[in-house]
């Protein structure tokens, strides 16, 4: 009983966490860019909806290159409240970002986004406290969940579906049914977090064999059985993903071609070129936490998660090996995908963080069981967390807290810190801001 109210009290609290650092975001964090474009989407659905208009919706081609059910989620919301001035989406993918934006709307749909991320957390840390407490911590998930982009419904819809799947052990029943409504959103909202269901058909593919290894292929009663649960699945995720994007409620195949090919495009557009990310970039983005907002985040371990999920790996596989697939798979993506912007990393923080809290186990918690001294661990954040407020406030030309009040045994942990940022490639403009695209 003691352990039940204990756990029910971490899922609250992290939950609460990842509100209020969310919260605050919302608050103070600066217009970004594409917060005015998706903004300016949600005014229109949201008139739309308030006339009833329903030919506006199934053909405003605006942004079109991704799904707008993430658009329409900040229509509704912002549906509900008083007019306000309409805003102009920009046409350039270089346009700065918007100065103002308009009130209560602009406040309406971050905080919609905002509860969105919070959610997401709820999910993660119902499966594991602690991974709930690191994905409500990581400063790109509190930006990029705070703020008004499409990033925020896909990454619960994909994590509710990996969650239904594993509930569902594979078998024929509702929870794998939800599975496949949640892939139907997520493909409504975001095509790129559709990696989340690649990873269940391989695990559920690679489980199949595992039962039965004697099986000759897929020509028994059993693979033909995996075969139509998989279809079925299949089937029902692209009736829901039809059914949420109004867009193909007329000539589908004509319009999801143009949405599909236009992020082809894209990537090798000049303006990607431009900016040349390398192919490593995404190992950059999950090595470092938003350093060039450094100031609206009260936590910036997003290195420690990293180098934590790296040791829960092998553990976590053991456990549910679908959430290593869905972050292998992720990563693969990433380094493969030309564009490589940071909010793309959203895919794959809900496996990452939960695999941070096996690592977590396998080192911290298992050193602190060893030794059974608590200052080792503290001195173990303090290195990592001094080292990124210098990273962060060498940025601005300020003076940054000096790490050597550590002893020397901790040299070499801060040596090899200072080369990892040091090699990391964050452009800056002018205003100490990385250069980002719109329309990503």
């Amino acid at each position: 009983m003691k352990q039940r109210s204990l756990y029910i009290f971490y899922v609250i609290l992290a939950t609460i966490l990842a509100l209020s650092l969310r919260l605050h975001a919302v608050r103070y964090l600066p217009i970004d860019f594409d917060e005015d474009d998706y903004l300016a989407a949600a005014q229109r659905y949201a008139r739309a909806m308030q006339q009833a208009d329903i030919n506006f919706i199934i053909n405003y081609d605006f942004n079109y290159e991704h799904p707008p059910l993430t658009k329409l989620v900040y229509g509704l919301a912002i549906s509900l409240a008083r007019p306000a001035e309409l805003v102009q989406p920009q046409s350039l993918p270089s346009s700065p970002p918007a100065r103002s934006l308009p009130e209560p709307h602009f406040s309406l749909a971050r905080l919609t986004a905002a509860i969105l991320g919070t959610l997401e957390v709820l999910i993660l840390a119902l499966l594991n406290p602690l991974a709930g407490f690191f994905l409500a911590i990581h400063s790109w998930q509190v930006k990029y969940t705070s703020q008004i982009m499409l990033e925020p419904l896909p990454s619960l819809t994909s994590a509710l579906m990996i969650v239904s799947y594993v509930k569902s052990r594979r078998q024929a029943n509702h929870w794998l049914w939800l599975s496949a409504i949640m892939l139907g959103l997520t493909a409504a909202s975001k095509y790129t977090y559709c990696v989340a269901g690649l990873a269940i058909l391989v695990d559920w593919v690679w489980a199949s064999r595992d039962e039965n290894p004697d099986s000759a292929g897929f020509k028994n009663s059993t693979g033909l059985r995996l075969i139509w649960q998989i279809m079925l699945w299949g089937l029902l995720s692209i009736l829901v993903f039809i059914a949420f994007d109004p867009r193909l409620w007329h000539q589908p195949m004509q319009r999801l071609q143009e949405s599909v090919l236009f992020h082809g495009g894209y990537a090798q557009s000049e303006h990607v070129q431009r900016v040349g990310f390398p192919m490593w970039q995404p190992f950059v983005w999950l090595l470092g936490s938003a350093m060039y907002q450094y100031q609206f985040y009260y936590f910036l371990v997003d290195p420690l998660i990293a180098v934590l999920a790296i040791y829960g790996l092998r553990p976590l596989w053991h456990k549910q090996r679908v959430f290593v697939l869905w972050l292998i798979m992720g990563l693969i993506f990433l380094l493969l995908w030309p564009t490589k912007w940071p909010q793309y990393i959203l895919i794959l923080t809900f496996p990452l963080c939960l695999a941070a809290a096996e690592g977590f186990k396998v080192t911290i918690w298992r050193f602190y069981q060893v030794y059974g001294n608590p200052r080792a661990i503290v001195t173990m954040c303090q290195v990592f967390f001094w080292q990124l407020v210098n990273y962060a406030t060498s940025s601005n030309g300020r003076a940054a807290p000096s790490p050597s009040r550590f002893r020397p045994r901790h040299a070499m942990a801060i040596a090899w810190y200072d080369s990892a940022v040091t090699h990391c490639h964050f452009p800056l403009d002018g205003r100490n801001s990385v250069i980002l695209p719109r329309h990503c």
